[in-house]
């Protein structure tokens, strides 16, 4: 994080507002395209590898009696990256609620589980090896009950794959097509409880990107407040934690966006640099607050050598019109040097030939 604040500590100043909006923009597509991109490539890439199953001549799938879903090591699923396990695996009723709320996301933890997956192993075989550890470690009637879930978005990642979707259909069109497929194989229970997160983020990125347009002229607080409310009102169960997983920097910046008709209005720089400074210290602690108006306060001084600079080589220029290319150049660079220092002469020099070499390009 600290790069990116220090790369746009002056965010106000340039071009964060458009940014943030073309952000926006492509976070909409973000989320369905992922589901899409995991299935392929467990279906493809995993598909693609050493094959420990035989072909019937129907087309059908022969497992190899020597196969061991649970792989060659016991502690398969304790060794994923998944909020699943734990020194006693959380209980059926437990897992429904963190998927309810959003603490877990089933879709990551899949691909958790499935990254310690044999290399060798074909995608029913990495999906048996998930299914053995719930067999082995629930009672019923959750295992059932889990199982079922786990089975009915296998079946859902087998239908997706057959899916011709051409690549010029809208994001919104392709997207009612998956969300309509989730119905129709795993019903509207388990699909909520898979992908009610997913959705959720969905439509507050589009809903988000509606209120920005639509309250461009609104006051920045009332703003503010109805933005928190809309994602509260959008995210509902999940809102703790989806937002506990955000970054601060991504929240600074959407603040930032909500108050450009305030940060636009007749503040005097004095006023606007308080108000970036009360926001940072609330977003990323008094000390980081600090550290990013002293680079701001940099900034500016650097602007100013830069102004004061450029007067004086286009005032040497005008009363030395007959100093050859070599002679300019050398006295330029002495007044670079007393300017802004041997290195940083240097720099601006680099910078001004290539701005040079390619304005024309």
């Amino acid at each position: 994080m600290k790069e990116r604040l220090c790369e746009s500590h002056n965010l106000f100043y340039f071009t964060a507002m458009d940014k943030k909006k073309i952000l926006i923009y492509i976070l909409i597509g973000l989320v369905a395209v992922l589901s899409l991109f995991f299935i392929s490539r467990t279906l493809t890439d995993k598909g693609n590898k050493h094959n420990s199953q035989s072909t019937n001549e129907d087309g059908s799938m022969t497992e190899d009696p020597n196969f061991n879903p649970l792989g060659q090591s016991s502690d398969f699923w304790d060794e994923a990256l998944s909020p699943f396990r734990d020194e006693n695996p959380k209980s059926y009723l437990e897992i429904l609620d963190d998927l309810r709320t959003g603490k877990i996301n089933f879709v990551w933890e899949i691909w958790a589980l499935r990254d310690k997956c044999n290399k060798d192993y074909t995608p029913e075989q990495c999906n048996q090896t998930l299914l053995a550890y719930i067999d082995a470690n629930y009672d019923s009637p959750g295992k059932e009950k889990l199982r079922e879930l786990f089975e009915s978005y296998f079946k859902y990642e087998a239908a997706i794959h057959k899916l011709e979707l051409s690549p010029d259909m809208k994001f919104e069109d392709r997207y009612e097509i998956l969300k309509a497929k989730r119905r129709e194989i795993m019903g509207d229970e388990k699909s909520d409880l898979v992908f009610g997160m997913e959705e959720a983020q969905v439509i507050f990125l589009e809903g988000s990107a509606n209120f920005i347009k639509a309250t461009a002229n609104m006051n920045p607080e009332e703003r503010v407040r109805k933005y928190e409310a809309l994602k509260k009102k959008t995210y509902g169960s999940y809102f703790e934690s989806v937002v506990g997983r955000e970054d601060k920097y991504d929240h600074y910046q959407t603040e930032l966006l909500l108050r450009e008709k305030e940060f636009e209005s007749n503040l005097s720089p004095e006023e606007k640099e308080k108000k970036l400074v009360q926001m940072e210290t609330r977003y990323f602690g008094k000390e980081r607050a600090n550290d990013l108006a002293n680079l701001r306060k940099e900034e500016v001084a650097a602007a100013q050598r830069i102004s004061d600079y450029e007067k004086q080589e286009k005032a040497f220029l005008s009363a030395n019109p007959s100093l050859s290319g070599k002679e300019k150049e050398k006295k330029l660079m002495e007044l670079r040097v007393k300017a802004f220092g041997e290195e940083e002469a240097e720099a601006y020099s680099r910078r001004k030939q290539f701005e040079e070499e390619t304005k024309n390009l």
